[in-house]
């Protein structure tokens, strides 16, 4: 887990809860691993005390969890749990959705070139890249719909999810998932709010793991 360079010292806890979360979403830190602040702080050339506070707000977003005698640990979403987050991001996106047909965004274009984006990282079997890509595409939306708090309930959904969700248990193959996102973009493009927010609740319940995968 190498890091170029020392860090800045400007919002320090906030650059390295960032550097974390990017590696725990990025599966080099996997559920149920232990975060060493120690280790932390020598790898990312600093004091144990920013690594701490940037431990805290891990905790306070539900990716981390702090236990006394044990330490922090990257925290484990259960299949239970997880199934109540895609519930609830659905009824959020669905929402989003509708809120940026009726501002008139985004555009069309902006998400076909987000959705090629997917489909490339999908046909080299880039779980991780696809990941990522299919979290733009649905934060575009996200953003354009205007609200910052619905914004930042999804963001908080989006990163617990993604702390836990491995890609390769789906039913169906990362192209066919990246495709299922085209209906989205038809539906926006009609102009309709009402049929964009629907299409947008049954695309997240028709990824929602199933009962078997706990």
């Amino acid at each position: 887990m190498a890091v170029d360079g020392e860090l800045s010292r400007t919002s320090l806890p906030e650059q390295i809860k960032d550097r974390i979360l990017a590696q725990i979403l990025a599966g080099e830190y996997r559920p149920g691993d232990r975060l060493v602040e120690l280790r932390i702080a020598e790898e990312m050339q600093t004091s144990q005390a920013p690594v701490r506070e940037a431990l805290r707000e891990l905790e306070a977003l539900g990716v981390v969890e702090c236990q006394r005698n044990k330490g922090t640990r990257v925290r484990t979403v259960s299949g239970a749990e997880l199934r109540e987050m895609y519930d609830v991001r659905a009824q959020i996106e669905g929402y989003a959705t509708e809120l940026a047909v009726r501002a008139g965004a985004p555009s069309k274009s902006m998400l076909n070139a987000l959705l090629r984006n997917m489909r490339a990282a999908a046909r080299a079997n880039d779980a991780a890249g696809f990941a990522e890509c299919n979290s733009a595409f649905h934060r575009a939306i996200v953003e354009a719909a205007g609200n910052g708090v619905l914004r930042d309930v999804w963001e908080t959904l989006n990163i617990k999810a993604r702390t836990m969700v491995n890609v390769s248990r789906r039913t169906r193959g990362l192209v066919e998932l990246a495709d299922s996102h085209r209906v989205i973009i038809d539906a926006i493009a009609t102009g309709q709010p009402t049929t964009a927010r629907r299409v947008a609740i049954e695309h997240v319940l028709a990824n929602k793991p199933a009962d078997t995968e706990d």
